[in-house]
Formats: structure tokens, sequence, C-alpha cells
């Protein structure tokens, strides 16, 4: 039995072209509640393109190429493996969910990003993350 994605990329129509790239979803047991992220690359009818991360529940992230090849290139100068973009949701003391789109950095490039998503056993506690890795489009 096949299992229904709770997100989808968009269908692709009017010149622009969508492709999956990434899916994550988790269970946060004291609301009940399921999150999804969907990645996906946008590319439009002139060859234009950027990264775009979905989510159930939650805003997501917007990843434009110049932007990313600026920002890791600055962070790849400061010795750092990954910085995070876009949206997030920091884990505290009284609440332990925590979700992050980190960029993989390689020499100063952008080679992955990875969605991050920490969610809450039934007595609050912190679940095993859920991590899924693509790698970044060239």
């Amino acid at each position: 039995m096949e299992t229904k994605q709770l997100i989808a990329a968009p269908e692709s129509a009017n010149g622009t072209v969508y492709e999956t790239l990434g899916y994550a979803e988790a269970y946060d047991a004291p609301t009940n509640s399921d999150y999804a992220f969907v990645a996906y690359k946008e590319t439009d009818s002139n060859g234009n393109w950027r990264v775009r991360i979905s989510g159930k529940q939650t805003p997501g992230a917007v990843f434009e190429p110049e932007a990313l090849r600026l920002k890791s290139r600055e962070t790849g100068a400061q010795g750092k493996a990954f910085f995070t973009w876009g949206w997030e949701m920091e884990a505290s003391a009284s609440d332990q969910r925590s979700v992050q789109f980190r960029v993989i950095l390689e020499n100063g490039k952008t080679i992955a990003i990875e969605m991050h998503v920490q969610l809450r056993n039934f007595d609050g506690s912190a679940a095993n993350p859920v991590l899924e890795r693509f790698a970044w489009p060239v």
C-alpha cells in the first residue's frame, strides 16, 4: 500500500515546471499534528529557477541561486559547514519543536539542502529528528 504525501509540489503549468527534490514529515504527539515539507525546483519558461520548500502547518522558504551563492561564500569563509535559511522554529525549554532548513556547504559552495524537523513525544520530550537532504540543483 502506498502512503500519500501530506503535501506535494504544484503541478507544472503555463510554462512553469516543478520538480520535486525532497519530502519530510513528522508527527507532534502533544498536538496530534502532522508536519510535512516538500522541496521542489521551480523553473520558469525563460529557464530561471529557484528552489522552494512549502510546509503543511508552517511557512517554508525560497532559495534563490544568487542569494545562496553569496551567503554560502560568506559562511564558508567563516569556516562553517552550514547555515539556516528561511522560516525556522527554534526549540526552547518549554517547547522542544525545532524546524530548520539548512544549506549544506563544501568549500564555500552550496551542495545540498537539509530539512531538519524535530517534534515532540507525548510527554513533551524531543522526538527523534527527521532529516531529509537533497542535492542542490546545478
